[in-house]
């Protein structure tokens, strides 16, 4: 497991935001199950944290369409987006979708990768899942825990992990309660990006151009 977080990454690569996230970023995210009647919505932070080892990012995720942006090889930290609808209460059966894809820099060439030629570096899988979020007592900011083998839980707390977030560092059982995702071929369908388009040009529309 990792046991090192909120350290800056490494900038071994550039990223260029894709479609994908440009859209998501833009459509704001919501609960992924029918909401009862009257709950209250809260929007809260959003980071992501791995238990992979030093060789592997987590190169982008996505909870529902929120862009969580990239975990690198210290296995988390530093990194806040916002934000993720959570329900004011917590609720048994409270869910989120997780997508996320791993690349896998064990076998990284630095000859290579210091010109910009990445063929050294493994695709480790792009995965999705439906999660359950956690129990929480205060709707706080969220969590995305990934481990290896495409399993991932969900956890809302203000404390950054360590001694008092939910998920200790070093708990070498923390895996055996997370969720394990479906392998995809892409992280959203074409019918899901066609539906965020719409509802990103619907946005525009209604409240103007925030590129």
């Amino acid at each position: 497991m990792t046991t090192k977080y909120f350290k800056t990454q490494p900038g071994r690569l550039a990223k260029t935001l894709s479609l994908v996230t440009i859209f998501a970023i833009a459509t704001s995210s919501c609960a992924s199950q029918d909401r009862p009647f009257g709950e209250r919505i809260v929007g809260v932070e959003l980071t992501g944290v791995h238990h992979m080892g030093p060789s592997f990012k987590v190169d982008k995720f996505y909870v529902n369409t929120t862009y969580g942006g990239n975990v690198g090889f210290e296995g988390g930290g530093g990194r806040i987006t916002c934000c993720v609808d959570l329900p004011s209460t917590w609720r048994p059966g409270l869910t989120v979708t997780v997508r996320w894809g791993v690349s896998d820099w064990s076998h990284e060439n630095m000859a290579e990768t210091d010109i910009g030629n990445y063929r050294s570096v493994l695709p480790g899988g792009r995965y999705r899942a439906q999660i359950p979020v956690e129990k929480y007592d205060d709707a706080e900011h969220v969590y995305v825990h990934f481990f290896a083998g495409g399993r991932a839980r969900v956890v809302a707390s203000m404390a950054g992990p360590g001694k008092y977030h939910p998920i200790a560092e070093d708990d070498p059982h923390a895996v055996e309660l997370a969720t394990a995702g479906t392998r995809v071929a892409q992280l959203f369908t074409e019918e899901e990006l066609a539906e965020m388009r719409r509802k990103a040009d619907a946005d525009r529309k209604r409240f103007g151009d925030w590129r």
